[in-house]
């Protein structure tokens, strides 16, 4: 494996790891889910297809996520999270406040979402994918993705609202 092979498969690899924690993932379980994915990228790389590379470790590490969800039996405890630490800077106790309570909002919405929904928000608001790339990751087209994040979007529109009306 050459130098550059390896920088971008670790590039690779540090986004997986990223939008795992943001997944919900603790730290130490993303690192681990990271680690096997690698291993098991290095064992298929032959099978691999380089258009699909990056799709693919996204799809083997959700997988392996999910795998270790079923196996404790604590896939109620999912909860998604957007990181807000990356789109904000706050100075203020009152800023820290607002920011607090914005994510706990969105932790609350995305946990009440059925998990695709979330993973397709979370792909292409938080970790920037285009709709080619999460097509790619869920094996199915860029139409078919625009239309479950468009749902995706107005379901959480929905959610949000209904938040606002009970008074939250």
């Amino acid at each position: 494996m050459n130098d550059a092979f390896g920088k971008k498969l670790q590039q690779k690899l540090h986004l997986v790891y990223l939008t795992l924690i943001k997944m919900g993932v603790s730290k130490e379980d993303a690192e681990d889910i990271t680690q096997e994915t690698a291993i098991r990228f290095l064992q298929y790389i032959d099978g691999i297809e380089v258009e699909f590379a990056q799709a693919w470790l996204f799809r083997v590490a959700i997988n392996k996520y999910y795998d270790s969800l079923r196996r404790e039996k604590t896939r109620e405890k999912y909860i998604l999270s957007f990181d807000t630490s990356d789109l904000f800077e706050f100075d203020t106790p009152e800023q820290l406040i607002l920011q607090k309570e914005f994510l706990n909002n969105i932790q609350a919405v995305l946990s009440k979402m059925k998990p695709k929904e979330a993973e397709l928000l979370l792909l292409k608001y938080s970790a920037d994918f285009s709709l080619k790339e999460i097509a790619s990751v869920f094996q199915t087209s860029d139409k078919t993705i625009k239309t479950q994040l468009a749902r995706a979007k107005q379901k959480m529109l929905k959610l949000i609202k209904e938040d606002y009306k009970n008074g939250r």
